[in-house]
């Protein structure tokens, strides 16, 4: 993430022609205010922070609460208004934007990016009163400001795919040697075993893995519980998703990464068939994207989505890749940064150097028969890798990329 400071704020309004960037506010509500701030926690009463393109920041605040923002990011250089009454409130807001026509909140028009819709809708309204303003997403400040990647953490995250990778492998045997030896397994097991091994190698998740079997992988999201879940068992379709970020580290960066697997010797032709679409799609994806930034042009999160959807939409699998193509990625799981979405949002941000996100296309069939059984197990095939924007280019940080399914028995 870059510093918060008045000079870098500043400089940022003027290459997106803004008049300021009001921050507000209330009870926590607007993480990217309270990241600006510096501060724990920011009290239990409204306050804004205006940065206007020129001048000084004016910090905002409640009378009762100043010992609160003392120590407020020195950075900014902002002046402090206390207020006591909504009138003088109101009166300090109408005052910040006198002089302002066009500025920047932390709203989404018609929620298009509901990551970034943090403002309420009276509050907007207040401020559109008062000041007489025109009001813009602060979208693409937020991402410059929230979602890039210093070195360091670049660095960090692609220790962190190191290691997340070493996982996923150490997974995998662990089945083929459950399957070989012929001992009972299953999702849960296999869910537990993932997570011991993430915090044997320094890893923390907010979520735990998604550990499935045939009809659980074509639930993106299916999770398996210690009440809730299926034997792996020989001839069986197994994805496993999972991620992690450095354990005590606030700003280290998360690598999160799906890769699929057959419990048997010899991979069934229309998973291989299937696998090969979705293989076609990602790559499809990361070439268009490479091939954009290389040449300078200006690539949107939700035309990179629309380049791998395609490729599923023509192979008659569109109605079954029913998730975006990938989300942002960094010190949360789902970051702040542009997603490849054309399909749950209109991502129109463009990406810009330093962001991280995931490319993860996915074929997903609850009933069908992926082997010659006429079993109606169900299929879930995704294909996941972590790609960070660099100038000019596009790094893939999870490598190697996965060409085929993976069989598990010799």
């Amino acid at each position: 993430m870059q510093n918060w400071t008045l000079t870098a704020v500043q400089s940022a309004l003027r290459t997106h022609g803004l008049d300021g960037w009001l921050l507000y506010d209330f009870r926590g509500s607007n993480p990217v205010a309270v990241q600006a701030s510096g501060l724990p926690q920011t009290g239990t009463r409204r306050w804004f922070l205006w940065i206007p393109v020129q001048g000084p920041a004016q910090l905002l605040i409640h009378a009762i609460e100043q010992s609160t923002f003392t120590d407020f990011n020195p950075a900014l250089q902002s002046v402090t208004t206390p207020y006591v009454s909504w009138r003088d409130l109101h009166a300090a807001l109408g005052r910040m934007l006198t002089k302002a026509r066009r500025i920047a909140m932390e709203f989404s028009p018609q929620n298009a990016i509901p990551y970034l819709d943090l403002v309420d809708g009276g509050m907007l309204d207040l401020v559109r009163t008062l000041g007489r303003v025109e009001t813009v997403s602060s979208a693409d400040l937020v991402q410059w400001f929230q979602a890039t990647l210093t070195s360091a953490q670049a660095d960090n995250h692609r220790q962190t795919a190191a290691r997340v990778l070493q996982v996923k492998d150490e997974a995998l045997t662990h089945v083929a040697n459950a399957l070989t030896a012929d001992r009972a397994l299953d999702e849960f097991a296999l869910q537990e075993f993932i997570v011991a091994r993430l915090l044997h190698r320094g890893l923390d998740s907010t979520h735990r893995p998604v550990v499935a079997v045939n009809a659980h992988a074509a639930d993106p999201h299916y999770e398996p519980t210690a009440q809730r879940h299926s034997a792996i068992a020989p001839g069986d379709m197994l994805l496993i998703d999972l991620w992690g970020k450095s354990r005590g580290d606030r700003d280290a960066c998360f690598a999160d990464v799906t890769w699929t697997a057959f419990c048997g010797a010899s991979v069934p032709p229309r998973a291989a068939r299937v696998f090969a679409v979705v293989r076609q799609a990602r790559d499809a994806c990361i070439s268009y994207i490479q091939a954009g930034l290389r040449a300078g042009d200006q690539i949107r999160g939700c035309d990179a989505d629309d380049i791998c959807r395609q490729v599923i939409t023509e192979a008659g699998y569109g109605e079954h890749f029913i998730h975006r193509t990938g989300h942002s990625l960094g010190s949360e799981l789902h970051f702040s940064g542009v997603n490849i979405d054309n399909l749950e949002t209109e991502d129109s941000r463009s990406l810009a150097p330093g962001l991280l996100f995931t490319i993860e296309p996915g074929i997903y069939l609850p009933v069908c028969d992926f082997d010659d059984t006429g079993r109606k197990l169900g299929l879930g095939i995704r294909s996941e890798v972590n790609c960070l924007v660099r100038e000019g280019d596009l790094e893939i940080t999870t490598l190697p990329l996965q060409e085929r399914i993976i069989p598990l028995l010799p």
